[in-house]
Parts: C-alpha cells; sequence; structure tokens
C-alpha cells in the first residue's frame, strides 16, 4: 500500500513539473526576447538622425559671432548626442578669454542649447590708431582691434596684459560707477620710487595722481574732494600720500619762478 501510494504522489505532481517548467522556459524566452529588442531599438536609434547632433543653439552672445561659440565649443553637427559632455563642452567654451560663464544643455532628442555671459569691456587702450577692449577680468584683446571706441568707456595708455594691468582693472571693479564715469584716461605712468604710479584725467577738467595699490580706496572720495574746491577751480589732486590739491595757475607760478631761477 506504501508502494502505491508513492506512485501516485509522483504521478500527481508530473503535471505541475512540467507546468513549472514551461513556465521557465517561458520566462527564459521573453527575458531573450526582451534583450533582443532592446538592442534592436538602441541600434535603430544609433543608425537613425535622432541620436545625432542636429542644432546648436547659441544664445547671451555680444562681442562674439553664434558661429565663433560654436567653433569655441568643439561640438560637430552629427556626432553622437549621448557623446556629448555638457561639463567638458563648458570648460572648452570658458578657455575664451570673452565667456564669463558657459552653460551648455540638451534640448529635445538631438539639439543642443549654449548659453553664455561675456566678460564687459571696461574701456580701450589706443595703438597705432586702432583700438583694444580692455575687459573686465583684466585682459586686454591683441587680436581684435576697433577702428573706434564704442561708447564713453575709460581710455587707457602704457598698459600691456599682465599683472600690472590685472590690478589696474580690479581697482577700477571696486569703484562706484559714478566715479568711473568721471573718468576719462587711466595712464600708467611708473616712477624710479613708485612702479606702479598712474595719472588721471577726468571729465571735469582735474588730473589725478595715484598709486595703483590704493587707487580705489582713496578715489571713492574723488566726488567729496572735488566738492570741496572753489567753483571753477581746476587742477591736479594727489592721492598718492594723503589727498593734496594743487590749482593749474599754482603750477605754472611754480614753472615761471623755476625757470626764471634758471635763467638768473
Amino acid at each position: 500500500m506504501a508502494e502505491n501510494r508513492r506512485v501516485v504522489s509522483i504521478e500527481n505532481r508530473i503535471p505541475e513539473l512540467k507546468k513549472y517548467r514551461k513556465k521557465k522556459l517561458i520566462r527564459h524566452l521573453a527575458i531573450l526576447i526582451g534583450i533582443f529588442a532592446i538592442l534592436i531599438l538602441i541600434t535603430l536609434y544609433f543608425l537613425s538622425p535622432l541620436s545625432k547632433l542636429d542644432k546648436i543653439n547659441v544664445s547671451g552672445n555680444k562681442q562674439l559671432t553664434e558661429n565663433e561659440v560654436r567653433k569655441e565649443s568643439g561640438l560637430v553637427i552629427g556626432e553622437f548626442v549621448l557623446g556629448i559632455n555638457n561639463g567638458k563642452t563648458e570648460e572648452e567654451l570658458k578657455k575664451n578669454t570673452l565667456i564669463k560663464t558657459a552653460t551648455v544643455s540638451k534640448q529635445g532628442f538631438n539639439d543642443v542649447q549654449i548659453n553664455i555671459k561675456e566678460f564687459k569691456t571696461i574701456g580701450y587702450q589706443q595703438k597705432d590708431g586702432k583700438y583694444y577692449d580692455v575687459l573686465e577680468s583684466g585682459i586686454m584683446l591683441t587680436d581684435q582691434p576697433r577702428q573706434f571706441p564704442i561708447g564713453n568707456d575709460l581710455l587707457f595708455q602704457n598698459f600691456k596684459n599682465g599683472k600690472t594691468l590685472e590690478k589696474m582693472v580690479a581697482q577700477i571693479n571696486q569703484l562706484p560707477k559714478d566715479v568711473v564715469s568721471s573718468i576719462s584716461e587711466v595712464i600708467y605712468a611708473p616712477t624710479s620710487s613708485d612702479k606702479n604710479h598712474i595719472e588721471l584725467y577726468m571729465n571735469d577738467g582735474n588730473q589725478v595722481s595715484a598709486t595703483i595699490s590704493t587707487f580705489a580706496e582713496k578715489m571713492q572720495h574723488y566726488p567729496a574732494i572735488v566738492a570741496q574746491l572753489a567753483k571753477g577751480q581746476k587742477g591736479v589732486i594727489d592721492l598718492e600720500v594723503g589727498s593734496y590739491f594743487q590749482s593749474y595757475y599754482q603750477q605754472n607760478e611754480e614753472k615761471k619762478a623755476a625757470e626764471k631761477k634758471k635763467d638768473n
């Protein structure tokens, strides 16, 4: 009787085993079909135009043209979109001295949006009849001269790219806008005692003598200094050590006295 029960038990389980194996086979087939379908879709995607860069949209540019920005990005129409690294592209863009910030993002299936912010031009340096932009970053653009300056920005003289110009621009960036707009020209005029000496011509007819390292700290008081001068009085304001004013009349008188003494 025990043997008969064991045989019946096994016979009853055979359909269940077949059913389990069938389910397992179907599951394996579904997985294989799914993998195969995914591979087909991936292949179709890479073969389709959707996988390749179609448009590069640019915004925020003023001095640079859209084509220049596209070239700086290193992106090429037709390359695979999945291969584009937004961060790397942004770093490539910021290598351009005109670009302050850059943001790269993908739009839709195969378009890229580039948004940049340029360094502002705070003035120009004239050389050989041409004008070279001086940027707020302290860099002078030596390869993009202009025939004429734009607007009423500062004019620089005797500067060249390097630490001195960077320090000078950093000082100017610290000044209030009304003080900056009152300056007409900044001249780098080093002396034996001060390698950072500068001279300024102001729009109101005065001149300023200063040193780069303390320029912003002292120049911010320029409006208050001028307000204390007699009406119509013009001259040189020395900001190197303290604050000292000498009128053009005094300068001329001292010059005449020196010449007279020399003649005698």
